[in-house]
C-alpha cells in the first residue's frame, strides 16, 4: 500500500526563492553546456558561454532533451499530482511521448529505443513505458544511463513535505525509463539534496539521502559522494553513466568555494552557482547534462535570485517556454498546483490599488520610474525595456508596445531576500546594461516606494560614482507618491554596503564648503544643502584633502602665478605630444606637411579639458572637486567622438558630445589604438584602484600626465592618488596605477623645479635635480611593493650618469608597451640628455626604443616641464596638428587653477564664454 504523503509545507519567501530557482538552474545550466557538449574538455581558464550550438543545433540560451523532458514532468507535477500515481506516470510518459514527436532535438539512445517500443506496445502509456524500460535494462548491461537523473528534479518540488514518499516518486519516474538501481538511487539521493536545499538552505540533503536508500546500498552511495569531494569534476568523464554523472556535479558544487559577501568588492555568495556550474561544464563529454543536474541543486540551495539575469533573460526551450515559465511551473509545483490568493504565479494581471506614476530619474532622465499600475496600464510610457522588481502576471508588460522585459525577484520585506546584495547589483547593472545600449528603460516595483528607490540609487552609483546617500536623498525628492524605504532597512543597507569604498578623487579630491555633490547621467552635478545624518569617517576624509584647505580657502601654491610658469606647462603638454609624434614615426618625419598626433596626446588633451570642467563645477556649484568623474566623462566625449561604444551623457535635447573640444576635427579621427581604455568605456563602468586586472598599457601613464599641473598646484600627494584613480578608470593593473602616479609626481617636481642651476663642472642640472627631489618626494608617500619601483627609477637616474644615452639599456629598461616600461625609459632618456639645448636629441633617441612613442611621450614631458615650451624643437611643434590645441588647454588650465575665469557661484568672472567652452554641468 503506497504511504499517504504529509501536506507539503507553505514556503517562505526565501524557500519559494529557491523553490523557484529549480527548474531555472537545471535549465541554464543545460544550456550552458549545450555549446560544449562531447567536445574537448575547456581548460580551468576557458570561460564557458551560452553561444548555442552543440548537437541541436541549439540557440543561445537554448536548453536541451535535459530540461525538455524535465518539462514534461513538471507540466504533471504543477497540477499538484501525487507523482506516484498511476494516473500521473501516464500522464508524464504520454508528455514523453508527445516531446518525442515534435519536439526532442536531441535524444539520449535507451530514452529513444524505450519511448519508440513503448509507443507500439499496448495499455497505458506509463505500464507500457515502464515494461520496454525494465525489458531493456534486463538484457542490457549498459542501462545505467543518466537519463533519469536529469530530469528529476522537479520531482522533489512535487513532495516537499515528505522525504519517504519522495523518494518512491524519484524512482517510480526514473522507472519509466532507467529502472537500473544506480539510477534510482541517484535519482533519491538528488531529490533529497534539492528538498532540503529548498527549505533550509543547505547542501546536506545529498547525504541525508542516504538514509533514503536500500540498507545494503549506502556505503556504497557514501564512498562514490567521498570520492566525488575528493576529486575534480573532470575525473568523472564517464558522465553518460549515471553514477560519474552524479559525481562529476556533485564535485563542481562542494569543491568550488562560495564566495565571501564583500558588496563592494563585487563578491557575494550567490556567485558560487555560475562558478559551479562553469566548473560542471568543465568536467567534460556529457556537458549539458552534468550542468543541467548540478543546475537544478545549485538553483535549489541559491534560489531563483541567485540566478544570474543575463543567464535567466537568455534561457529559452521546448515548448516555447523562457524563464519566467520555468519559474512558474517550480512554483505551482512547489504550492501542490494551486496559485496564491492573488493568483500568483499564473494570473495574466495582478491588482493594485496604487495610483500609476511616470517619473524621471533624478540622475538620469531617460530612466522612468515608476510602479506596478504603471508597467501593466495602457497609458504610453516611452521606453524601450522594463526592469520589474516584483511579480508581475502572466500577462504582457506595456499592453500593445515591444519592449525588452527584465524580471528581478526581490522581496519587500525584511529578511525575506536571501541574495539581496546580489540582486540589487544584479538588477542596477541590468539598467546600466540596457542605457548603454540606449535604451530608454522603466524601472519600477509594486508600489514605486521602496524597491524602486534602492536599485535607483544602486544605478546612480555604478553610472556617475555618486554616493549612495545623496542619492536616496534626491530620489527621495522625486518620488512624491510615497517613500517606503524605511520599512526596510536591510534593503536601504545593502544599497550603501553595495558602494565600493571612497574613491581615490573623494579621499584627496574633495573639499566640501556649503553643500554636498551629486553626478547625475547627464554629466550634470547637483547640489543638496542641509546634509542630514552622522558622517562616516570616508565622508570626513573626503572633505578634508585636496589643496589640504577647506571651503573657499582654496588659493593654488603661488608657482603658477610665477612668470616661467605658463612657459612650463605648456612644454609638459606640448613635450608629451612632440615625442608621441616622434616616436609614433620611430623619428622619421615626413619632410613637410602636419605633423599628425597620436592616441596619447588625443587621450591627454581630454585629461587637461577634464581638469578645466572639474574645477569650473566646483567653483559654480561649492562643490568638492572631483577631477576623476570629470576625466572619465572626458574620455566618454573621445569615444564619442571617435565613434566608438562608450556612455552617453546627457538627455536627448542636449549636444553630446558637447565642449568646445568636440569641434576639433584632430580629436575625431583614429591615431592608434588604446585597447584596454575602448574596452573599459564601452563597459561603461569605471574601475577603482581597489579592483585590481592585468591591464597594465602605456596609456593610463601617457594620458595623465596633465594632471600634474595639479600637483604644481595642489602638492603632489593628492595629485598621485588622482593620477592612481584616472589610471584605474580602465586599466586594473597595480604596476600601471603605482608608474602613472609615480610619473605624475615627477613631472610635477619638473615644473616646479629651480630656475637656477649649477653649471660647473659635476653640478646637478634642472632635469636632475628635479627628478631626485621628486623621488625624494615619492618616497615619503608610497610604501610596500611601491618601494621597489622606486629603488628601480634610482637606479636608472644613476645609470643615466654613468652611462647615459645607451640604446641598448633603454631597449632593456622599456622593452614593451607597459606602463611601468614607459616611465622607466622616460626617465633614463630625460637624465640622459638634461641639457636644454638638447631636447630634440633626447626625443629622436627615445623614439628608438621598442614602443617609442610611450618613451618619447614622458620624456618629452618631464623635458618640457623643466625647461619650458621653448626647449622644443620648433620645426615639430609648428607643424602639430594639435599644438594650437594643446597650448590653448595649457593657458586655460593654468588660468581656471588661478584666476577663475567663469567667477563662482557667487561671484561673476571676466569671461562670459568660459562656461560655454567648459561646461561645468
Amino acid at each position: 500500500m503506497a504511504r499517504v504523503p504529509v501536506p507539503d509545507p507553505e514556503l517562505d519567501a526565501r524557500a519559494a526563492d529557491r523553490a523557484a530557482g529549480v527548474l531555472l538552474g537545471a535549465a541554464v545550466g543545460d544550456a550552458l553546456g549545450v555549446p560544449y557538449e562531447f567536445k574537448a574538455t575547456l581548460s580551468e581558464d576557458q570561460q564557458p558561454r551560452m553561444i548555442g550550438g552543440g548537437l541541436g543545433p541549439y540557440e543561445p540560451g537554448e536548453y536541451s532533451d535535459d530540461t525538455q523532458m524535465q518539462v514534461c514532468i513538471a507540466q504533471v507535477a504543477a497540477t499538484g499530482a501525487d507523482l506516484r500515481s498511476p494516473e500521473a506516470l501516464d500522464a508524464i510518459a504520454a508528455n514523453f511521448q508527445g516531446w518525442l514527436g515534435e519536439g526532442a532535438s536531441d535524444v539520449g539512445n535507451q530514452t529513444s529505443l524505450i519511448l519508440s517500443v513503448a509507443a507500439r506496445a499496448p495499455g497505458s502509456a506509463g505500464t507500457a513505458m515502464r515494461e520496454a524500460a525494465r525489458e531493456y535494462t534486463a538484457g542490457n548491461a549498459r542501462s545505467a544511463g543518466n537519463g533519469s537523473l536529469m530530469r528529476t528534479g522537479i520531482v522533489a518540488l512535487a513532495h516537499l513535505g515528505d522525504a519517504a514518499v519522495m523518494a518512491e516518486a524519484a524512482v517510480a519516474v526514473s522507472a519509466l525509463t532507467h529502472p537500473d538501481p544506480d539510477c534510482a538511487d541517484a535519482c533519491v539521493l538528488w531529490c533529497s539534496g534539492i528538498r532540503t536545499a529548498v527549505l533550509d538552505g543547505t547542501f546536506d540533503g545529498v547525504r541525508a539521502g542516504l538514509d533514503l536508500l536500500p540498507a545494503e546500498r549506502r556505503a556504497l552511495w557514501a564512498e562514490r559522494l567521498d570520492e566525488a569531494e575528493a576529486r575534480p569534476p573532470h575525473h568523472f568523464a564517464n558522465n553518460g553513466w549515471v553514477v560519474h554523472a552524479l559525481q562529476a556535479a556533485w564535485s563542481a558544487i562542494t569543491r568550488t568555494a562560495v564566495p565571501e559577501l564583500n558588496p563592494a568588492e563585487g563578491s557575494f555568495p550567490a556567485q558560487h552557482l555560475r562558478s559551479a556550474l562553469e566548473a560542471a561544464v568543465r568536467a567534460g563529454t556529457d556537458t549539458d547534462t552534468v550542468a543541467a543536474i548540478a543546475g537544478a541543486l545549485l538553483g535549489a540551495r541559491w534560489g531563483c535570485s541567485g540566478v544570474p539575469l543575463e543567464w535567466q533573460r537568455a534561457v529559452n526551450g521546448w515548448p516555447g517556454l523562457d524563464g519566467t515559465d520555468l519559474v512558474r511551473l517550480a512554483l505551482l509545483t512547489s504550492r501542490g498546483g494551486s496559485d496564491d490568493a492573488a493568483g500568483w504565479p499564473s494570473t495574466p494581471r495582478l491588482v493594485s490599488s496604487h495610483p500609476g506614476f511616470a517619473l524621471p530619474h533624478p540622475h538620469d532622465p531617460a530612466v522612468v520610474l515608476g510602479n506596478l499600475t504603471t508597467a501593466q496600464g495602457t497609458e504610453p510610457v516611452e521606453v524601450d525595456a522594463v526592469v520589474s522588481l516584483c511579480r508581475m502576471g502572466t500577462g504582457p508588460v506595456l499592453a500593445g508596445s515591444d519592449v525588452e522585459h527584465v524580471r528581478v525577484w526581490l522581496v519587500d520585506s525584511q529578511g525575506a531576500n536571501a541574495n539581496l546584495h546580489y540582486v540589487v547589483d544584479q538588477a542596477a547593472r541590468e539598467v546600466l546594461r540596457l542605457r548603454q545600449e540606449g535604451k530608454r528603460v522603466l524601472l519600477h516595483c509594486y508600489a514605486g516606494q521602496s524597491r524602486t528607490p534602492a536599485v535607483a540609487a544602486a544605478y546612480s552609483h555604478l553610472a556617475t560614482g555618486i554616493d549612495p546617500k545623496i542619492a536616496l536623498k534626491d530620489l527621495r525628492e522625486t518620488l512624491v507618491n510615497g517613500w517606503h524605504l524605511e520599512a526596510h532597512p536591510e534593503l536601504r543597507d545593502a544599497v550603501h554596503e553595495l558602494a565600493a569604498p571612497a574613491a581615490p578623487e573623494a579621499k584627496t579630491a574633495g573639499i566640501a564648503s556649503r553643500s554636498t555633490e551629486t553626478h547625475d547621467a547627464t554629466g550634470s552635478a547637483r547640489t543638496t544643502d542641509g546634509r542630514t545624518g552622522p558622517r562616516d569617517d570616508a565622508s570626513a576624509e573626503q572633505e578634508a584633502r585636496f589643496a589640504g584647505k577647506q571651503g573657499g580657502d582654496r588659493e593654488p601654491r603661488e608657482f603658477l602665478k610665477e612668470r616661467h610658469a605658463m612657459s612650463r606647462v605648456r612644454g609638459l603638454l606640448l613635450g608629451l605630444a612632440v615625442g608621441d609624434t616622434l616616436g609614433r614615426a620611430k623619428g622619421e618625419l615626413p619632410a613637410d606637411g602636419p605633423l599628425r598626433a597620436g592616441v596619447s596626446t588625443q587621450l591627454a588633451c581630454f585629461t587637461a579639458e577634464g581638469a578645466v570642467r572639474a574645477w569650473v563645477r566646483g567653483d559654480h556649484r561649492s562643490l568638492s572637486y572631483a577631477p576623476v568623474t570629470a576625466v572619465w566623462h572626458a574620455y566618454c566625449r573621445w569615444a564619442t567622438l571617435q565613434g566608438l561604444p562608450a556612455q552617453r551623457w546627457g538627455s536627448g535635447d542636449q549636444m553630446w558630445p558637447d565642449g568646445w573640444l568636440a569641434q576639433v576635427p584632430a580629436l575625431a579621427e583614429r591615431r592608434g589604438s588604446a585597447p584596454a581604455t575602448v574596452a573599459a568605456l564601452a563597459k561603461g563602468v569605471r574601475g577603482p584602484v581597489e579592483r585590481p586586472t592585468t591591464s597594465r598599457g602605456c596609456h593610463a601613464l601617457t594620458r595623465t600626465l596633465p594632471v600634474a599641473v595639479l600637483g604644481s598646484a595642489h602638492g603632489f600627494e593628492p595629485a598621485a592618488d588622482t593620477a592612481r584613480a584616472i589610471a584605474a578608470l580602465t586599466h586594473g593593473d597595480p604596476a600601471a596605477h603605482t608608474a602613472t602616479a609615480q610619473a605624475v609626481v615627477l613631472a610635477q617636481h619638473c615644473l616646479t623645479g629651480p630656475t637656477e642651476v649649477d653649471a660647473s663642472p659635476g653640478g646637478r642640472t634642472r632635469v636632475r635635480q628635479a627628478l631626485r627631489e621628486g623621488l625624494s618626494a615619492l618616497r615619503t608617500m608610497d610604501a610596500g611593493p611601491a618601494s621597489g619601483e622606486l629603488d628601480r627609477l634610482t637606479a636608472v637616474l644613476e645609470e643615466s650618469a654613468a652611462h647615459p644615452a645607451d640604446a641598448e639599456r633603454l631597449a632593456k629598461l622599456a622593452p614593451d608597451a607597459t606602463a611601468p616600461s614607459a616611465l622607466l625609459g622616460g626617465v633614463y632618456v630625460a637624465a640622459s640628455f638634461p641639457e636644454r639645448d638638447r631636447t630634440a636629441a633626447a626625443l629622436s633617441f627615445a623614439a628608438g626604443a621598442p614602443d617609442g612613442d610611450s618613451v618619447a611621450c614622458v620624456a618629452g614631458a618631464l623635458l618640457g616641464a623643466a625647461h619650458g615650451a621653448e626647449a622644443l624643437p620648433v620645426d615639430v611643434v609648428s607643424r602639430h596638428e594639435l599644438a594650437w590645441v594643446l597650448d590653448t588647454l595649457a593657458r586655460d588650465l593654468v588660468a581656471q587653477l588661478t584666476d577663475a575665469p567663469s567667477g563662482s557661484e557667487y561671484e561673476g568672472g571676466w569671461d562670459p564664454n568660459w562656461r560655454d567652452r567648459y561646461p561645468g554641468w
